[in-house]
């Protein structure tokens, strides 16, 4: 298959010509029509994806520090190297499956070898698509695109779907990081990429009245500043706070049937974890809103997968925060975005 490929004369463009003689269409001469199909093996199965330069990449969430770009960087190398090592085991198949004289059905035992191979590369692209700009990294793109046709193939039912609604999809409310990492500031417009950057409306003054806001976190320094500005009406003033030091007491408590509005979670707890706590909660059916607070940097492949898994949003605050005399003003802003934000777009589980 490679060398039948490889003997076709590469072409940038196709467009067949023609002309009208006594009412009849002909060819024009000196034009070749060239088939559909011979166009979509050199745009998938003969091209190749160049990775692009690490120094040149461009990101998309920002500004990036000096060690999230190595972070980034790390991760765009790994996964274009295992894109590469993809192709290669795909490109026979898809080569078949293009050709018309060679076509033929897919057999459930190669369907069942290949469709985990697809999914797992196209969730890793679209986590990476996250973080680099696609519309400016053409070998990304062309990952993404080559994955997704490969998957029509396997899956037609599907086709037309991209990766981030097939994974990553929500029926409330779609990913958008400036969005979801609240205490960032937004764009003034929304940008038509593949993850939009959102934009929120005017705060309201204060947030929703009485609300019932449960605090996981593993810092006794946490919960103690939190439980005294809370009593001295600074922090969520005129609402209730619960705090906890385990996932799996947040879990009975929710169980035993305590009603939360608000969740704060760190990400690493005793008892089970962050992930583990909203994995169990929305399996139970729980419809309140799940934020993270935690010192990770912006990731929106990070927040991508966390809002898969049921966060609403994410609180992004350096070690020791609860030092700082601003971190309640901070919160109050952050949820004062997502309540606005919510109110907006109707955001309803």
């Amino acid at each position: 298959w490679w060398k039948s490929l490889r003997a076709a004369p590469a072409r940038a463009a196709a467009v067949p010509s023609s002309r009208v003689v006594q009412g009849k269409i002909l060819p024009s001469p000196g034009h070749v029509v060239i088939p559909s199909w011979q166009i979509e093996l050199e745009r998938y199965v003969a091209r190749t994806a160049v990775p692009t330069k690490l120094t040149a990449l461009s990101y998309t969430p920002r500004p990036v520090s000096p060690e999230m770009k190595e972070v980034f960087g790390s991760r765009y190398s790994n996964t274009m190297g295992l894109f590469e090592k993809f192709k290669k085991e795909t490109s026979p198949f898809l080569y078949y499956q293009i050709k018309p004289s060679e076509r033929r059905r897919v057999e459930p035992i190669q369907k069942a070898e290949l469709l985990p191979k697809v999914i797992e590369m196209e969730k890793s692209l679209v986590l990476l698509a996250a973080v680099v700009n696609v519309q400016e990294d053409e070998a990304l793109s062309f990952a993404l695109d080559y994955t997704a046709r490969v998957r029509d193939e396997l899956m037609p039912e599907l086709k037309g779907l991209s990766g981030i609604d097939l994974y990553f999809s929500r029926s409330d409310r779609k990913f958008v990081g400036d969005e979801f990492y609240l205490l960032h500031e937004t764009q003034s417009h929304r940008r038509p990429s593949l993850f939009r950057r959102g934009s929120s409306s005017r705060q309201p003054a204060k947030l929703p009245a009485n609300l019932r806001i449960a605090v996981l976190n593993d810092s006794q320094s946490v919960l103690e500043q939190m439980r005294l500005l809370h009593g001295k009406g600074a922090f969520v003033n005129g609402g209730k706070l619960f705090c906890f030091t385990r996932a799996d007491e947040v879990l009975a408590s929710v169980r035993a049937g305590t009603n939360y509005d608000l969740i704060l979670t760190d990400i690493i707890v005793p008892g089970g974890g962050g992930y583990y706590l909203v994995h169990q909660l929305r399996k139970d059916g729980f419809s309140g809103t799940v934020i993270a607070l935690s010192a990770y940097e912006r990731d929106d492949s990070m927040g991508l997968d966390m809002f898969k898994r049921g966060f609403d949003g994410m609180f992004t605050l350096p070690t020791g925060f609860e030092y700082a005399p601003s971190w309640p003003s901070d919160i109050e802003r952050g949820l004062n975005k997502y309540f606005a934000l919510r109110a907006r777009y109707g955001w309803r589980r």
